[in-house]
């Protein structure tokens, strides 16, 4: 057992470390959960570990796995965005977003060193936003752009791999701490408008500079405890902010010369059994998008004529953002396991959930959240698990399992009103974004 272990933790840590990411904006820009059987709940993971991708919802999670696992798995995410955007300065038009499907990967690893310690990898999609439209509407009305570029848009990707060791004080309490490298790429597109209007500290570093990249780090501790025989659980997380290096080729643009760090945020949650077979758990989670500068500062714009806008260029520190709020998400999940165990024994889990957390963008700061026009507030799922029973996979294996997922996030529409320049120029007249998303989630198992 010990040399089969060794070889699966090695092969586990290049697979990890070698995994790309993308994902769009579901609760904000973070992905609703982490891993196919906490998307299948509705996003529930702070004391119902469905996989070991579980450790980006709580690191105590792993207080849970008795043996040895291994997760990997892929989503499909289609997201439909599309705005109307009324001429003013700029061109407005109707547009629609040209990238529509992506392939968000993830996988993870545990491995119990004895009764008490646990440790854990994985490699988890955070979130991200993702639009490209072929219609310019920052186009000034009769100004050829003086860099064109064929379309608008932005594309930004975080992956996190979090390094997770749990202790298990007995057991019914778990305690857990991890230290969470990460990765972002970002792109933007067609803004060189905003640099001709003098609204960038450096137009030669706000747009059209191509992928650039950033590292970082960041760490996350988290608590489970089962009370009254395990039919009640309870537990807390805590992720601290994840500093990342800035990005040096739009320096121009994010606040700080660069700076786009990942913001902390924290989460309660408690799951009860009322029958032996089914779990009813519910998180409530906080996102502190106000703690970093380049989502929460003011944007360049307000509402018919006001005076409340932020009148600081592009990249300097205080410079101008999205103007994002914090959110708190709340998300409820249920999970049944064997299932109809008159035609499959134990081998089939069922699970459903909901998810909703109010849009961070205020109508104030609409202009430049139609390039992230994360409006959608309400999710709905549905997710399964069939057990496979015996498998093997590079000489080695015992138990496999198949999940499935499903999210379907409602369709919404959220626009503005009159939307001036702080120079008292109109922008544009009348503006919204409409989003809706969809995605299917297909998970491995593997249990040594």
């Amino acid at each position: 057992m010990r040399i089969k272990s060794n070889h699966l933790l090695a092969v586990a840590f290049a697979g990890v470390l070698a995994a790309p990411a993308s994902a769009l904006a579901t609760n904000g820009y973070f992905a609703i959960g982490y891993g196919a059987g906490s998307n299948g709940m509705g996003g529930v993971g702070v004391t119902t570990p469905q996989d070991t991708l579980c450790v980006g919802g709580n690191p105590a999670c792993l207080g849970e796995f008795a043996t040895p696992r291994f997760d990997i798995g892929a989503g499909i995410f289609v997201p439909e965005r599309r705005s109307a955007v009324a001429s003013g300065y700029f061109n407005g038009g109707n547009i629609v977003s040209d990238s529509n499907t992506f392939i968000i990967p993830g996988m993870g690893f545990v491995f119990p060193f004895d009764d008490h310690w646990t440790f854990g990898i994985a490699a988890i999609g955070n979130g991200g936003m993702n639009v490209t439209y072929r219609n310019n509407f920052f186009d000034a009305v009769g100004t050829p752009n003086v860099h064109p570029s064929k379309y608008l848009g932005v594309d930004m990707i975080q992956l996190l791999v979090p390094i997770t060791v749990a202790y298990k004080l007995d057991d019914d309490h778990t305690v857990a701490v991890s230290v969470v490298p990460a990765r972002a790429r970002f792109l933007a597109q067609g803004l060189q408008e905003f640099g001709e209007l003098g609204y960038s500290s450096d137009k030669n570093n706000l747009t059209n500079n191509g992928h650039d990249f950033s590292n970082g780090i960041g760490t996350r501790i988290g608590w489970t405890s089962h009370f009254f025989d395990k039919n009640l659980t309870l537990g807390a997380t805590y992720a601290g902010k994840v500093f990342m290096s800035k990005f040096e080729h739009y320096k121009g643009l994010f606040a700080n010369e660069g700076s786009f760090d990942i913001p902390a945020n924290y989460a309660i949650g408690i799951a009860v059994k009322p029958m032996p077979k089914l779990t009813i758990a519910a998180d409530v989670m906080k996102i502190l998008y106000s703690d970093v500068p380049s989502v929460a500062n003011r944007g360049p714009s307000t509402l018919d004529g006001g005076s409340d806008y932020n009148v600081t260029k592009l990249g300097l520190p205080g410079g101008m953002g999205f103007g994002w709020t914090d959110m708190t998400v709340y998300k409820l999940g249920l999970v049944y396991e064997g299932a109809f165990s008159s035609l499959f024994g134990d081998k089939l889990v069922l699970r459903a959930g909901y998810n909703y957390g109010k849009s961070p963008i205020l109508e104030k700061e609409f202009l430049f959240n139609v390039l992230a026009p994360a409006v959608v507030e309400e999710h709905y799922t549905l997710g399964l698990t069939y057990n496979l029973g015996e498998q093997s996979i590079l000489g080695f294996g015992s138990e496999g399992a198949v999940t499935l997922a499903w999210q379907h996030a409602r369709g919404r529409t959220q626009g503005s009103k009159n939307i001036y320049f702080a120079d008292q120029q109109p922008a544009v007249g009348p503006t919204e974004a409409y989003m809706k998303q969809d995605a299917v989630d297909i998970a491995y198992t593997l249990k040594f």
